[in-house]
């Protein structure tokens, strides 16, 4: 560790401090009167520096003892830098958010979903040809086997289709156990880049069809084969029975918008989910159970899971009449009203721009859904509400996008 004579501080002449060659934080431990000079980078600091602090003997709180010299504590990582990444930066004091240092102003609605797959994947834009052969990978990866889709089958159709999706999950693992380092015995991915991409192809393509099949189990409706000549959303949208009955395609207009849906909420930093992923992975597993430990921290309703409770408040609340009601009993403290406020942006949520563009595309199937207007009324309301804007509780992209969802499936076609 650097001492206090690392730091050269001077000045201008003036009396003025000028910046120290090295940024440092000084930390004098009271018990010990030990000091330490931790550098500063990157605005943080390392957690492992304090272990050169070691506690004093304290014969009444054994417990207190650490060998690894002073902890630092930090419940939920309010305020600890787990991982560096370079796959995206969010301003919430700005309301930015880039992938891989490009702004999604310039992302959405000009690149597709598989364009910004390969760029959050492998860090940079695909040519045409890398483009087609990934998609081509995509969609050589064979369908789930049966015993996937029996295992979403065994549910009951009212069952959570995240429950299905993580239950599909576990079954297909099942059906490759060679990919299983703990059933291979041997280290499988850790220092194999390659494995570790045929497997995220192998996931990416078969988690789309799992999540189709859970979908239509739980309404109750066909499941549709992909195409080999059908892009990633053009498949979803099959899968899901998402067409028009005249061509048995799906519309350009509807692959159009969950194009951008799905731009919008391709990565958001360290989520929860994302933090689970990645505790999982530092023991070494394969990827499917690492994918299975972010939808389980998913569903929580102070994560996705707070879109399903949203929506089912909407429903709770009844008609437009009743929208008055809700918001005097979140004043007043009796009811939360979810689906309001982030933790992270301190203005709008700057994906929910473009998603309420995208409800403004589609009006016609708003206005067909009373639920729908029910949502667009609390909008509206809460914006004008002073206690709702003077604690910025603005909008969660998250819970609009699940209504542009629910706008494109409650169309007839």
């Amino acid at each position: 560790m650097p001492s206090a004579t690392n730091v050269v501080v001077s000045t201008n002449g003036n009396g003025d401090t000028l910046k120290a060659k090295q940024d440092v934080l000084h930390v004098i431990d009271s018990r010990t009167g030990q000091y330490q000079a931790i550098p500063i980078n990157k605005n943080a600091i390392s957690a492992t520096a304090f272990k050169g602090f070691k506690a004093p003997k304290d014969a009444h709180h054994p417990e207190y003892q650490n060998e690894q010299g002073l902890r630092v504590y930090d419940p939920g990582y309010s305020n600890t830098v787990v991982s560096e990444s370079k796959v995206t930066y969010i301003n919430g004091l700005e309301g930015e958010i880039h992938y891989r240092g490009y702004s999604i102003q310039d992302i959405v609605g000009k690149k597709t979903f598989t364009e910004i797959s390969h760029l959050l994947i492998w860090g940079k834009w695909p040519t045409p040809e890398e483009k087609e052969k990934f998609q081509q990978k995509l969609n050589s990866v064979p369908l789930p086997d049966g015993s996937v889709f029996q295992v979403i089958r065994s549910f009951p159709k009212n069952g959570s289709i995240i429950g299905m999706m993580i239950a599909g999950l576990s079954a297909l693992q099942s059906c490759d156990m060679d990919a299983i380092p703990a059933h291979a015995a041997q280290n499988l991915y850790m220092g194999f880049p390659e494995r570790v991409d045929e497997q995220i192809i192998r996931v990416m393509s078969s988690l789309s069809a799992i999540t189709a099949a859970a979908y239509c189990h739980h309404m109750d409706i066909p499941f549709t084969p992909p195409r080999a000549d059908f892009s990633y959303i053009e498949n979803f949208l099959l899968m899901v029975g998402l067409v028009d009955k005249q061509t048995g395609l799906p519309s350009p207009r509807y692959v159009n918008v969950l194009e951008r849906l799905w731009a919008v909420v391709a990565d958001h930093e360290m989520t929860c989910s994302t933090a689970a992923l990645l505790h999982t992975a530092s023991a070494l597993p394969d990827v499917i159970s690492c994918v299975t430990s972010a939808y389980c921290a998913l569903y929580g309703p102070l994560h996705g899971g707070a879109i399903e409770v949203a929506y089912k408040q909407i429903q709770e609340i009844g008609t437009v009449d009743d929208v008055a009601a809700k918001l005097e009993r979140v004043r007043s403290g009796k009811e939360r009203l979810y689906g309001y406020g982030h933790r992270v942006y301190r203005v709008t949520d700057p994906r929910f721009n473009f998603i309420r563009d995208i409800l403004d595309e589609l009006s016609e199937e708003v206005a067909q859904d009373p639920l729908l207007r029910v949502a667009f009324e609390l909008d509206r309301q809460a914006s004008q509400d002073e206690y709702f804007t003077s604690r910025k509780l603005r909008p969660n992209a998250d819970f609009f996008a699940a209504l542009a969802y629910k706008a494109l499936y409650a169309i007839p076609f």
